[in-house]
């Protein structure tokens, strides 16, 4: 017989969002602050922060409503928020030139993981 696996609190997951929503404002304004004249238009550098949003999105509509279970879910929940925060590093580190429009994409990307969805792996089996 093999034991059930224990189930990752809702809670969690209200409380991994919170932080990662959180954090994207503190990272950008105490790590956001460029050297004068350090702000270079690249457009390639661009692309890498805004793949990230479009592959946290993939994760949050392609794969997430697909997970049967909360073991499964929760790990890709993790995944997609750390891409869709990535964007608000690419923003800092590789294209300040764009750090403010990455800034922005990483909090809809974050925010588009609100784990309402999330109460679907703890409400009772319906018979």
């Amino acid at each position: 017989m093999s034991s059930p696996q224990p189930q990752v609190p809702l809670a969690s997951w209200w409380a991994i969002w919170f932080a990662m929503q959180s954090g994207l404002f503190v990272f950008y304004f105490v790590l956001g602050n460029p050297p004068a004249n350090s702000a270079q238009a690249n457009p390639a550098m661009l692309g890498v922060g805004v793949m990230q949003v479009v592959a946290s999105a993939f994760v949050r509509w392609g794969v997430l409503p697909r997970m049967p279970d909360a073991q499964r879910a929760f790990p890709m929940f993790v995944v997609g928020l750390a891409l869709a925060e990535g964007a608000c590093f690419a923003g800092i580190f590789l294209a300040p030139a764009y750090r403010q429009e990455l800034f922005l994409a990483s909090i809809l990307g974050v925010a588009q993981f609100v784990p309402l969805f999330a109460s679907r792996f703890y409400e009772p089996p319906r018979r």
